[in-house]
Protein backbone atom coordinates (compact mmCIF):
# COMPACT_ATOMS: atom_id res chain seq x y z
CA UNK A 1 0.00 0.00 0.00
CA UNK A 2 1.43 3.40 -0.95
CA UNK A 3 0.96 6.67 0.91
CA UNK A 4 1.67 10.01 -0.72
CA UNK A 5 2.78 12.75 1.66
CA UNK A 6 1.36 16.08 0.54
CA UNK A 7 2.87 19.24 2.02
CA UNK A 8 0.64 21.90 3.52
CA UNK A 9 1.37 25.23 1.83
CA UNK A 10 -0.63 27.27 4.34
CA UNK A 11 0.77 30.54 5.68
CA UNK A 12 2.05 28.94 8.85
CA UNK A 13 3.82 25.97 7.26
CA UNK A 14 6.39 27.58 4.95
CA UNK A 15 8.11 30.46 6.72
CA UNK A 16 10.01 33.15 4.85
CA UNK A 17 13.29 34.05 6.57
CA UNK A 18 13.45 37.91 6.50
CA UNK A 19 17.26 37.97 6.77
CA UNK A 20 17.71 35.61 3.83
CA UNK A 21 15.06 37.46 1.84
CA UNK A 22 16.87 40.78 2.34
CA UNK A 23 20.23 39.27 1.35
CA UNK A 24 18.76 37.69 -1.78
CA UNK A 25 17.39 41.06 -2.91
CA UNK A 26 20.79 42.79 -2.98
CA UNK A 27 23.00 42.27 -6.06
CA UNK A 28 26.77 41.88 -5.72
CA UNK A 29 28.67 45.12 -6.23
CA UNK A 30 29.26 45.82 -9.93
CA UNK A 31 26.69 43.27 -11.09
CA UNK A 32 24.91 45.86 -13.25
CA UNK A 33 25.93 49.24 -14.66
CA UNK A 34 24.01 52.45 -13.84
CA UNK A 35 21.36 53.71 -16.26
CA UNK A 36 22.59 56.06 -18.98
CA UNK A 37 19.24 57.77 -19.65
CA UNK A 38 16.04 58.42 -17.66
CA UNK A 39 13.25 55.88 -18.05
CA UNK A 40 9.61 56.74 -17.48
CA UNK A 41 6.76 54.31 -16.84
CA UNK A 42 3.07 55.04 -17.13
CA UNK A 43 1.29 54.12 -13.88
CA UNK A 44 -2.10 54.81 -12.42
CA UNK A 45 -2.16 57.11 -9.41
CA UNK A 46 -2.12 55.47 -5.98
CA UNK A 47 -4.22 57.77 -3.85
CA UNK A 48 -6.60 55.48 -2.03
CA UNK A 49 -6.52 55.65 1.74
CA UNK A 50 -4.95 52.74 3.59
CA UNK A 51 -5.71 51.28 7.03
CA UNK A 52 -3.12 51.59 9.78
CA UNK A 53 -2.16 47.93 10.09
CA UNK A 54 0.55 48.28 12.74
CA UNK A 55 -0.60 48.44 16.37
CA UNK A 56 2.73 50.09 17.15
CA UNK A 57 1.90 52.90 14.71
CA UNK A 58 -1.54 53.33 16.27
CA UNK A 59 0.00 53.68 19.73
CA UNK A 60 2.73 55.98 18.38
CA UNK A 61 0.17 58.34 16.83
CA UNK A 62 -1.88 58.56 20.02
CA UNK A 63 1.18 59.05 22.23
CA UNK A 64 2.50 61.77 19.93
CA UNK A 65 -0.79 63.66 20.04
CA UNK A 66 -1.04 63.41 23.83
CA UNK A 67 2.59 64.43 24.33
CA UNK A 68 1.91 67.57 22.30
CA UNK A 69 -1.31 68.45 24.12
CA UNK A 70 -3.49 67.79 21.07
CA UNK A 71 -6.37 66.41 23.10
CA UNK A 72 -9.03 66.98 20.42
CA UNK A 73 -6.98 65.36 17.66
CA UNK A 74 -6.28 62.34 19.86
CA UNK A 75 -10.00 62.00 20.65
CA UNK A 76 -10.78 62.28 16.93
CA UNK A 77 -8.22 59.61 16.07
CA UNK A 78 -9.32 57.17 18.79
CA UNK A 79 -13.04 57.58 18.08
CA UNK A 80 -12.41 57.26 14.35
CA UNK A 81 -10.62 53.92 14.57
CA UNK A 82 -12.98 52.48 17.21
CA UNK A 83 -16.34 53.52 15.74
CA UNK A 84 -15.64 52.89 12.05
CA UNK A 85 -17.90 55.72 10.89
CA UNK A 86 -17.61 57.68 7.68
CA UNK A 87 -15.94 61.00 8.40
CA UNK A 88 -19.17 62.91 7.68
CA UNK A 89 -20.93 60.95 10.44
CA UNK A 90 -18.00 61.04 12.85
CA UNK A 91 -17.85 64.84 12.71
CA UNK A 92 -21.58 65.11 13.57
CA UNK A 93 -21.05 63.54 16.99
CA UNK A 94 -21.81 65.63 20.06
CA UNK A 95 -20.84 64.79 23.62
CA UNK A 96 -24.49 64.02 24.43
CA UNK A 97 -24.30 61.10 21.99
CA UNK A 98 -21.86 59.41 24.38
CA UNK A 99 -22.54 60.97 27.79
CA UNK A 100 -25.68 60.99 29.92
CA UNK A 101 -26.89 64.06 31.83
CA UNK A 102 -25.60 62.50 35.08
CA UNK A 103 -22.12 62.54 33.46
CA UNK A 104 -21.92 58.75 33.10
CA UNK A 105 -20.91 57.25 29.78
CA UNK A 106 -23.57 55.38 27.84
CA UNK A 107 -22.94 51.76 26.91
CA UNK A 108 -24.05 52.39 23.32
CA UNK A 109 -25.89 54.95 21.24
CA UNK A 110 -27.83 55.00 17.93
CA UNK A 111 -26.88 57.00 14.87
CA UNK A 112 -28.69 57.38 11.57
CA UNK A 113 -25.84 57.50 9.08
CA UNK A 114 -26.12 60.06 6.29
CA UNK A 115 -25.64 57.55 3.49
CA UNK A 116 -28.25 55.22 4.99
CA UNK A 117 -30.65 58.11 5.39
CA UNK A 118 -30.26 59.21 1.77
CA UNK A 119 -30.08 55.86 -0.06
CA UNK A 120 -32.30 53.37 1.76
CA UNK A 121 -36.06 53.26 1.65
CA UNK A 122 -36.20 51.69 5.11
CA UNK A 123 -34.14 53.83 7.45
CA UNK A 124 -32.29 51.98 10.20
CA UNK A 125 -30.09 53.25 12.99
CA UNK A 126 -26.58 51.95 13.49
CA UNK A 127 -25.80 51.22 17.13
CA UNK A 128 -22.28 51.99 18.31
CA UNK A 129 -20.79 50.54 21.48
CA UNK A 130 -18.51 52.79 23.54
CA UNK A 131 -15.34 50.95 24.56
CA UNK A 132 -12.66 51.84 27.11
CA UNK A 133 -10.29 53.40 24.57
CA UNK A 134 -12.99 55.90 23.57
CA UNK A 135 -13.88 56.64 27.20
CA UNK A 136 -10.22 57.31 28.03
CA UNK A 137 -9.74 59.65 25.05
CA UNK A 138 -12.94 61.61 25.75
CA UNK A 139 -12.17 61.86 29.47
CA UNK A 140 -8.65 63.11 28.73
CA UNK A 141 -10.03 65.79 26.40
CA UNK A 142 -12.66 66.99 28.91
CA UNK A 143 -10.06 67.09 31.67
CA UNK A 144 -8.15 69.71 29.69
CA UNK A 145 -10.83 71.52 27.65
CA UNK A 146 -14.13 72.95 28.98
CA UNK A 147 -17.19 71.77 27.04
CA UNK A 148 -20.97 71.38 27.19
CA UNK A 149 -23.01 68.26 26.50
CA UNK A 150 -24.47 69.75 23.33
CA UNK A 151 -21.05 70.74 21.92
CA UNK A 152 -19.67 69.03 18.86
CA UNK A 153 -16.95 66.65 20.00
CA UNK A 154 -14.52 67.69 17.26
CA UNK A 155 -14.90 71.46 17.30
CA UNK A 156 -13.01 73.77 15.04
CA UNK A 157 -10.34 75.61 17.00
CA UNK A 158 -10.54 78.70 14.83
CA UNK A 159 -11.99 81.79 16.58
CA UNK A 160 -15.35 81.40 14.82
CA UNK A 161 -15.45 77.69 15.44
CA UNK A 162 -15.01 78.15 19.18
CA UNK A 163 -17.66 80.83 19.57
CA UNK A 164 -20.20 79.23 17.22
CA UNK A 165 -19.70 75.59 18.30
CA UNK A 166 -18.70 74.67 14.76
CA UNK A 167 -17.45 71.16 13.92
CA UNK A 168 -14.34 70.44 11.90
CA UNK A 169 -14.82 69.70 8.21
CA UNK A 170 -13.32 66.72 6.38
CA UNK A 171 -10.66 68.85 4.68
CA UNK A 172 -9.37 69.95 8.07
CA UNK A 173 -9.25 66.33 9.24
CA UNK A 174 -7.26 65.37 6.14
CA UNK A 175 -4.77 68.17 6.86
CA UNK A 176 -4.38 66.93 10.45
CA UNK A 177 -3.76 63.35 9.35
CA UNK A 178 -1.41 64.31 6.52
CA UNK A 179 0.55 66.34 9.07
CA UNK A 180 0.83 63.27 11.27
CA UNK A 181 2.03 61.23 8.31
CA UNK A 182 4.85 63.72 7.77
CA UNK A 183 5.70 64.21 11.46
CA UNK A 184 5.90 60.48 12.19
CA UNK A 185 7.16 59.32 8.76
CA UNK A 186 4.25 56.91 8.33
CA UNK A 187 4.62 54.79 5.20
CA UNK A 188 0.98 54.72 4.10
CA UNK A 189 -1.61 56.80 2.26
CA UNK A 190 -3.17 58.49 5.30
CA UNK A 191 -6.47 60.37 5.11
CA UNK A 192 -9.77 60.60 6.96
CA UNK A 193 -10.92 57.39 5.26
CA UNK A 194 -8.00 55.54 6.89
CA UNK A 195 -9.75 55.74 10.26
CA UNK A 196 -12.76 53.73 9.08
CA UNK A 197 -10.55 51.28 7.19
CA UNK A 198 -8.37 50.77 10.28
CA UNK A 199 -11.47 49.82 12.26
CA UNK A 200 -12.39 47.18 9.67
CA UNK A 201 -8.87 45.81 9.26
CA UNK A 202 -8.34 45.23 12.98
CA UNK A 203 -11.83 43.79 13.44
CA UNK A 204 -10.78 41.07 10.99
CA UNK A 205 -7.29 40.68 12.44
CA UNK A 206 -8.59 40.22 16.00
CA UNK A 207 -11.11 37.62 14.83
CA UNK A 208 -8.37 35.61 13.05
CA UNK A 209 -10.13 36.38 9.76
CA UNK A 210 -13.36 34.73 10.87
CA UNK A 211 -15.71 34.63 7.83
CA UNK A 212 -18.64 35.55 10.07
CA UNK A 213 -16.89 38.78 11.08
CA UNK A 214 -16.40 39.57 7.40
CA UNK A 215 -20.16 39.26 6.86
CA UNK A 216 -20.79 41.53 9.85
CA UNK A 217 -18.38 44.14 8.48
CA UNK A 218 -20.01 43.95 5.07
CA UNK A 219 -23.34 44.75 6.72
CA UNK A 220 -21.86 47.54 8.88
CA UNK A 221 -20.14 49.19 5.93
CA UNK A 222 -23.12 48.75 3.61
CA UNK A 223 -21.07 47.01 0.93
CA UNK A 224 -22.67 45.05 -1.89
CA UNK A 225 -20.30 42.08 -1.58
CA UNK A 226 -17.77 40.44 0.73
CA UNK A 227 -15.11 40.94 -1.97
CA UNK A 228 -15.70 44.69 -1.77
CA UNK A 229 -15.24 44.62 2.01
CA UNK A 230 -12.01 42.61 1.74
CA UNK A 231 -10.58 45.04 -0.78
CA UNK A 232 -11.79 48.02 1.24
CA UNK A 233 -9.88 47.04 4.38
CA UNK A 234 -6.75 45.94 2.51
CA UNK A 235 -6.92 42.18 3.02
CA UNK A 236 -6.99 41.38 -0.70
CA UNK A 237 -3.81 43.40 -1.35
CA UNK A 238 -1.96 41.49 1.37
CA UNK A 239 -3.06 38.13 -0.01
CA UNK A 240 -1.93 39.05 -3.53
CA UNK A 241 1.52 40.10 -2.26
CA UNK A 242 1.84 36.90 -0.24
CA UNK A 243 0.83 34.80 -3.25
CA UNK A 244 3.71 36.27 -5.27
CA UNK A 245 6.25 35.96 -2.45
CA UNK A 246 5.50 32.33 -1.64
CA UNK A 247 5.44 30.90 -5.17
CA UNK A 248 9.14 31.13 -6.19
CA UNK A 249 8.84 28.66 -9.08
CA UNK A 250 12.35 27.71 -10.16
CA UNK A 251 13.88 29.88 -7.46
CA UNK A 252 16.40 28.87 -4.80
CA UNK A 253 13.96 28.52 -1.93
CA UNK A 254 15.21 25.62 0.19
CA UNK A 255 12.12 25.49 2.38
CA UNK A 256 9.84 25.16 -0.62
CA UNK A 257 12.15 22.65 -2.31
CA UNK A 258 12.00 20.47 0.79
CA UNK A 259 8.21 20.66 0.77
CA UNK A 260 8.05 19.57 -2.87
CA UNK A 261 10.53 16.79 -2.18
CA UNK A 262 8.19 15.47 0.53
CA UNK A 263 5.26 15.77 -1.86
CA UNK A 264 6.97 13.56 -4.41
CA UNK A 265 8.13 10.89 -1.98
CA UNK A 266 6.17 7.64 -1.89
CA UNK A 267 6.64 5.48 1.20
CA UNK A 268 5.80 1.83 1.29
CA UNK A 269 3.69 1.02 4.34
CA UNK A 270 3.66 -2.57 5.48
Amino acid sequence: MATILRPNFSAGNIAIDPARLTASRTLPEGAIAPAESPVEFELAGEHKAEPIKSLADINRISQYLLANGRWRDNMLFICGINFGLRISDLLRLRFCHLINEDLSFKDEFPLLEKKTKNTRKVKKNRWLTINDAVIDAVTTYLTHVPAKLDDFMFRSESPNGKTENRALDSRSVNRILEGLQDDLSLSLHFSSHSLRKTFGYHQMAMSNNDPRKLVILQKMFGHSSIAQTMEYIGITDEEISEAYLRLNLGGIDYTQQEAYRSFNQIHEVC
